[in-house]
């Protein structure tokens, strides 16, 4: 029996939707662990309804995974500033359009919003994006990073959703496990990726992040794909 416990934290200011109110952490956390329960619970295997008095006493799994989105980056240092007094959604993208950068790094705001956290975790997971992998480092100092390439931002249109072929990404931020990724970017388009895409590959990601042997989990994503899981 598994009881998969997801605790939600942000190294940097928690994600909005646009229009709304704060979505506060723990709405976020009880939404991925509803998801990554209801899967988990589809794909095992039917319970019995009697024991054999010699069946060895059931166990339960508990596994903690805490979540954060990663620093300010560059793209989204004067969109989020106008998203946040009140511009309209199309100056929104406008704005981050004009500021667009291939993989964009973090600021140095954003670098000093990833303070290290005190609790230790088994293993660091991150989007293979340079924002993420970085915010990771800074998070968790002295760890080494597996890239998951399902925890990435969404995709397309924009150049920050790109991300770099893993070799430089590994030369970027030695001691990165980039070997569950393709050397290339296969996946980024020009068109737009859908939503139902963006919480498909969300969905995926929690399952192998499920299967791993670890206990607990530290991992670093990204505020698009956290608000649609």
């Amino acid at each position: 029996r598994w009881c998969f416990c997801t605790a939600l934290k942000a190294a940097a200011s928690p994600y909005r939707r646009w229009g709304g109110s704060h979505r506060c952490m723990r709405t976020l956390a009880l939404a991925v662990l509803a998801r990554a329960m209801s899967s988990l619970a589809l794909s095992a295997p039917a319970a019995t309804t009697t024991a054999s008095a010699t069946s060895p006493p059931a166990t339960t799994r508990v596994q903690t995974i805490s979540f954060a989105r990663h620093g300010q980056a560059q793209h989204n240092v004067r969109a989020e500033a106008k998203r946040d007094a009140g511009c309209s959604f199309d100056e929104f993208i406008e704005t981050m359009r004009g500021d667009d950068a291939f993989d964009a790094d973090l600021t140095d705001a954003g670098r000093a919003q990833a303070v290290a956290r005190s609790e230790e975790v088994d293993v660091v997971v991150a989007s293979p994006l340079s924002r993420a992998v970085e915010t990771a480092r800074l998070l968790y100092p002295g760890q080494g990073v597996v890239c998951c390439e399902p925890l990435r931002e969404w995709m397309g249109e924009m150049q920050n959703s790109r991300r770099r072929a893993a070799s430089d990404l590994a030369a970027k931020f030695p001691g990165t496990d980039v070997s569950n990724i393709a050397e290339a970017d296969e996946l980024w388009e020009e068109t737009l990726e859908t939503e139902e895409s963006v919480a498909t590959r969300g969905l995926a990601a929690l399952e192998w992040l499920a299967r791993r042997p670890e206990d607990s989990i530290g991992v670093v994503a990204h505020g698009g794909l956290l608000a649609v899981l």
